[in-house]
């Protein structure tokens, strides 16, 4: 026991002593643009007018990001950058594939022999075209849209700060595992058409309809191993093992009662889901035309004895509540002339330091921060022009 303990001490002790170089001059690696157009001109599907107006984008994006001060040198970290593109190798003409830069910040440490770039650090992200990335696996709502088929993502974004150059969201009461669950994005836009735009009411009810539909389907396939179970339980009980006891016949029995009551439990909830969607299909028929158009708000504050969201909905033309909002379809300006690039999200992760080596801000994580405070995001806008 005492070996076990000397070496978790040993462990933590080493850590405490991690010695950066925080006045050394880093290096920068992967911000030549050849690599980058090399990656597009392999995508086989990709509209070819397309391509070459996102890695004109693209190489401007790269050269806006390493004009930063903290970059020129960076000083205490090394600086790297990676390039990923992807697309829907199903389809005959992307055309606006989903592109991503990571700046991943290494910090400099002294060691024997001069000074070392470490293993973690942190990173900046910067995607372009890649709204379900971000759209998709965040807030109240996306599970229950992705398990339903949904097709229309929606949200309450929480916005929190906004200039003429871009939009900044913060879901860290959400929780976002894709990047980080406390750390804010930016959304640049290329043009001033709305980025989101109000959930209908009838789109509400509908995606309701489609939720209560997926919960029928998974109870639907409770029943029939419950009911196996039944049988296999009843066919032991009418030729018990010779070593099966009294006791043992009687649990068994209990036991076959209680599944039968889930099954009838779980089929009554399937009846009062169907219930429910004819509620819901009588509620969509009632609507006139500018009910149905008008905004979807809720009142998360209201209880209901009944968990039905429905219920929730704030009377049409009322602005109390929380907006529900989905991506605007109409946003991508898909004509000829258009340019491949239209949105780009930025944002930063940072590493995950012990204890130990954890400060109230630690060196690169400041500046980090920093660099995506003051990235300049118009100059972003205007690359996509």
């Amino acid at each position: 026991m005492a070996g076990i303990f000397f070496s978790v001490t040993f462990s933590a002790i080493s850590q405490q002593y991690v010695s950066y170089a925080e006045n050394a001059t880093g290096k920068i690696s992967g911000n030549e643009p050849t690599y980058i157009f090399k990656r597009i001109d392999a995508v086989k599907n990709i509209d070819k007018t397309k391509a070459a107006s996102l890695k004109k984008s693209l190489a401007s994006q790269l050269k806006i990001f390493f004009s930063d001060p903290l970059l020129n040198p960076p000083v205490g970290f090394n600086a790297k950058t990676s390039f990923g593109v992807s697309t829907d190798p199903f389809a005959k003409n992307v055309l606006f594939p989903s592109c991503s830069f990571e700046f991943d910040f290494y910090y400099l440490e002294e060691k024997t022999g001069g000074v070392k770039a470490s293993m973690d650090g942190t990173l900046i992200g910067m995607e372009t075209n890649a709204e379900e990335h971000f759209f998709r696996q965040v807030g109240n709502f996306w599970e229950d849209c992705s398990h339903a088929n949904f097709p229309l993502f929606f949200e309450q974004p929480p916005i929190s700060d906004s200039t003429a150059d871009y939009i900044e969201l913060n879901f860290k009461n959400y929780g976002y595992p894709a990047i980080a669950p406390d750390k804010p994005f930016r959304i640049v836009k290329r043009n001033s058409s709305p980025l989101f735009v109000p959930l209908t009411r009838k789109e509400f009810v509908e995606f309701l309809i489609a939720q209560k539909k997926y919960e029928i389907k998974e109870d639907e396939k409770k029943i029939p191993d419950l009911q196996k179970n039944i049988k296999q339980s009843q066919e032991t009980l009418k030729n018990p093992p010779s070593y099966m006891t009294e006791d043992f016949k009687k649990a068994l029995a209990d036991g076959v009662s209680k599944i039968q009551k889930a099954v009838d439990e779980t089929k009554e909830e399937i009846s009062k889901k169907q219930e429910k969607i004819k509620q819901y299909e009588s509620m969509i028929h009632a609507m006139s035309a500018a009910e149905a158009a008008s905004a979807a708000r809720l009142d998360e504050d209201k209880i209901t004895d009944d968990f039905d969201k429905s219920k929730k909905l704030v009377p049409v033309g009322r602005m109390e509540g929380v907006g529900l909002y989905k991506i605007n379809p109409s946003y991508y300006d898909r004509s000829a002339a258009a340019p491949g690039a239209q949105l780009i999200f930025v944002y930063y992760h940072l590493t995950n330091l012990s204890a130990f080596e954890k400060t109230q801000f630690n060196y690169l994580e400041k500046k980090t921060m920093d660099i995506f405070d003051h990235l300049n995001y118009h100059q972003l806008k205007e690359s996509m022009k």
